[in-house]
């Protein structure tokens, strides 16, 4: 099953953690694995884009994981930028969970 916690705090979400392998499939043919990896690896990127400061992350394509932490924004805009882009996330994270609940737990903290 696919973990994904969602960390939220006072300005939003401050973090996320995407662990393991869904199980749905064999590697390289497992939908579920697909879809969580590129909602949430276009996420980051995103992220990336908005962000006037670094994003710190890990990621491990092997054992299925992949956190990033919200860097500091600078100003409002950038806030509602980043915010916007991880919200888009997580709805798309839990459409996923939806049709698919035995393989992906989303996690909001």
């Amino acid at each position: 099953m696919i973990s994904i916690i969602i960390s939220k705090g006072t300005q939003g979400i401050e973090a996320v953690e995407i662990k393991g392998h869904s199980g749905y499939a064999k590697s390289g043919k497992d939908i579920v694995c697909s879809a969580v990896s590129a909602i949430t690896q276009t996420a980051l990127l995103g992220l990336k884009e908005v962000s006037t400061r670094e994003v710190d992350f890990t990621i491990n394509n092997e054992v299925g994981y992949l956190k990033f932490s919200v860097p500091q924004f600078s100003s409002e805009i950038e806030k509602i930028k980043q915010q916007t882009v991880l919200e888009t996330m997580v709805i798309g994270l839990r459409d996923i969970q939806k049709g698919y609940d035995a393989f992906v737990k989303v996690e909001v903290r």
